[in-house]
């Protein structure tokens, strides 16, 4: 299956269903007064994170997803239906950006949590409501609030307690081959992993942790070379590193002053993270040469690591055959339960961002001598109004010059006789309009 970690996608919720003008007409009530009914409300748009997810690639197929609107109000004050909520299936670790203001509004770091993205909108009143007072019948109702349309930006985060980081070639599927169930692509070229895989290792006790193997990390990562900046973001929430290291290659400080520096580059809060340096493939020199190295690197660690203290212990290894595995795997169970959790690195769900409807906004163009005006409240205020009822048209207008279209045509140069088109429908300013 192929691993797709960001994807861009489209939402919008359900638009509030309209309301109703109608009338009571039961046997012996010639005066029964308004019965129109209240719009449903439109579905909303909720992200919901799964354990059954592991990959954003269903994202690929399909990036648009629109919930239901609600119904029309009915007769004798019936409400219309709600629309029902589109629930949308994300993997844990999903991190989610409304793409319009390029904000973070919710960070799905657990199973069976929920984000409501796109609230959906209001229905609209029905003459019923409407009635008051001062006008116990009136021949007009109110349209349904639009849905609210996102553009987002879906960033998965793989949850992991351990992270294995290093250049192309340490050895890292081969070790968590050799700690974890997982099966990954091993191969003695560069880049034989093209996606990070994640394994489950079992601790003495029977208790487990979750270990990611981040592929593609070379000089330059940080900066969008090689495979590493992709899958940098997946050691952001791991709380330790091991850092694997060919002892055998031409230069082994090179090879861990590139990584570490990577690392600093794309976030300096990586670099802090506890780090075992685990110097893999010794079988391939003498014990002798491999202890050399290791005292050797052990005091140039102020040289190779941004943050010495971050490197909690160099080992001595080899993932083909096992030779100090065991002690490694000791060593991680220790570090995890020393070093908590840190909460800081998950998102507070934004919910108030979720509510903001469109907004009432109208544009004016003149063109050719004739007024166009658009715009999404007085368009559906238009769709709703009865235009051979004087009541009606007479409620229309108070709200357009409320809305301020008669101020912003004025502002345009509309003079009486002039032409006024909203959305489909054509009007001739004058005294009686408006």
């Amino acid at each position: 299956m192929q691993f797709v970690d960001e994807v861009m996608i489209k939402v919008r919720s359900g638009d509030g269903g309209n309301g109703m003008v109608a009338w009571r007409r039961e046997k012996y009530e010639p005066l029964g007064g308004p019965a129109g009914g209240t719009g449903g409300r439109g579905g909303s748009v909720i992200l919901e994170s799964s354990n059954d997810l592991s990959t954003l690639l269903d994202f690929h197929y399909r990036n648009e997803f629109k919930a239901a609107p609600g119904e029309k109000g009915g007769p004798k004050n019936r409400s219309g239906k709600a629309g029902q909520d589109l629930i949308i299936k994300v993997p844990v670790g999903t991190v989610v950006k409304d793409l319009d203001d390029d904000r973070i509004i919710a960070d799905l770091f657990k199973a069976d949590l929920r984000a409501l993205v796109a609230e959906g909108g209001r229905g609209g009143r029905g003459n019923f409501d409407l009635s008051s007072p001062g006008n116990r019948a009136p021949y007009y109702c109110e349209p349904g609030e639009a849905g609210i349309e996102r553009q987002l930006q879906l960033t998965l985060k793989l949850i992991a307690d351990v992270g294995l980081i290093g250049l192309p070639n340490a050895g890292k599927s081969t070790l968590l081959s050799v700690i974890t169930a997982a099966k990954p692509k091993i191969a003695d070229y560069p880049f034989s992993t093209l996606a990070p895989n994640l394994g489950v290792m079992r601790g003495p006790s029977g208790d487990g942790c979750v270990i990611a193997d981040i592929p593609g990390l070379i000089e330059g990562a940080s900066e969008g070379i090689g495979l590493g900046h992709t899958f940098l973001r997946h050691v952001e929430r791991t709380r330790v590193l091991v850092h694997l290291v060919d002892i055998s290659c031409e230069n082994v400080k090179d090879a861990i002053k590139t990584i570490c520096a990577e690392l600093k580059l794309y976030d300096q809060e990586l670099s802090k993270k506890p780090q075992i340096l685990f110097l893999n493939k010794c079988d391939l020199l003498l014990e002798e040469e491999a202890a050399e190295i290791q005292i050797e690197i052990d005091k140039s660690r102020n040289e190779l690591f941004p943050y010495p203290k971050s490197l909690v212990k160099i080992m001595l290894g080899s993932c083909a055959s096992t030779l100090g595995i065991k002690e490694l795997q000791n060593t991680v169970f220790e570090l995890l339960a020393k070093t908590p959790k840190d909460e800081t690195i998950y998102q507070v769900l934004d919910d108030e961002r979720a509510y903001q409807h469109p907004d009432e906004g109208f544009s004016v163009r003149r063109k050719k001598g004739v007024f166009f005006v658009s715009g999404d409240r007085v368009e559906r205020l238009l769709s709703v109004t009865n235009l051979r009822s004087p009541e009606a048209l007479q409620h229309f207008f108070h709200v357009v010059r409320a809305m301020g279209i008669i101020d912003a045509l004025l502002k345009e140069g509309l003079n009486a006789g002039d032409e006024v088109v909203i959305g489909k429908t054509s009007f001739s300013y004058g005294d009686e309009m408006f």
